[in-house]
């Protein structure tokens, strides 16, 4: 994922991903151009809508509500719908549109599989790119979490801890990573936030992300990727004690 400010084309260091080979084109038509723009904006709008659990699982996504909220039209959104139907985000159905998916809780622990490998590797990755702007960034999320503890303030929490998570995510710079790891956020959130609830869950995850940060302060790409493995392991089984998702 790209920085706030940064455009999404470009890298770290400031230089534009090159093709290997200039292909001759026409230049877009305005008219053509704007509509895969809409286009483009609809589907990830709606999508780290999702992401963020704005819209939940089972949620029934009304066409006449998200048109107005994004701004754009019907047959834009439904082109998007179309796009995140086909990446196993949302169901549609005849006569009854869209709704986001819901995973089972089967399912969500094969999906935490997956992604306590892909955590270990964004982790090891932004050992060699995290800036120092990085580490102070995580050091006052990790105060704030604290912060959120002391009083039992469990959403705010949540929020804070994927913030942990995206700040290396970001620091890791490896666009493949990145997009893995978004297509399998959305369906934990309901998972996620019903594990921090397990009794003695919510301390052991704030020791958990100390863990990690102290890691990556020391440079340690040993360290960071098992801290940065048993962390998602230990909610994986924090998930299933759980049961369940969140009602």
């Amino acid at each position: 994922m790209a920085r706030s400010g940064q455009a999404p084309a470009t890298k770290r260091n400031g230089r534009a991903k090159q093709s290997g080979k200039r292909v001759a084109t026409q230049p877009d038509r305005p008219a053509e151009a704007g509509t895969r723009g809409q286009l483009e904006y609809a589907y990830q709008r709606l999508k780290d809508a999702i992401a963020n659990g704005i819209y939940m699982p089972n949620q029934r996504l009304i066409e006449a509500e998200v048109t107005q909220a994004l701004g754009v039209s019907r047959t834009t959104l439904r082109a998007a719908l179309i796009r995140l139907h086909q990446e196993g985000l949302i169901e549609i159905e005849v006569n009854r549109g869209a709704r986001v998916r819901a995973f089972g809780l089967d399912e969500a622990v094969e999906i935490l599989l997956v992604r306590e490998v892909l955590e270990g590797l964004a982790a090891v990755l932004a050992i060699e790119k995290a800036t120092e702007d990085d580490l102070v960034a995580l050091r006052g999320v990790v105060e704030e979490m604290k912060d959120a503890l002391a009083v039992d303030d469990v959403r705010r929490y949540a929020i804070l801890n994927h913030q942990f998570h995206k700040i290396i995510l970001d620091a890791a710079d490896n666009e493949i990573v990145a997009r893995f790891l978004g297509s399998l956020q959305y369906p934990l959130i309901r998972y996620q936030f019903g594990s921090i609830l397990v009794p003695g869950r919510k301390d052991q995850s704030l020791a958990e992300h100390q863990e990690i940060l102290a890691a990556l302060e020391a440079r340690d790409p040993v360290a960071i990727e098992r801290a940065a493995r048993r962390h998602v392991a230990l909610v994986r089984d924090a998930v299933k004690n759980a049961g369940g998702p969140l009602p």
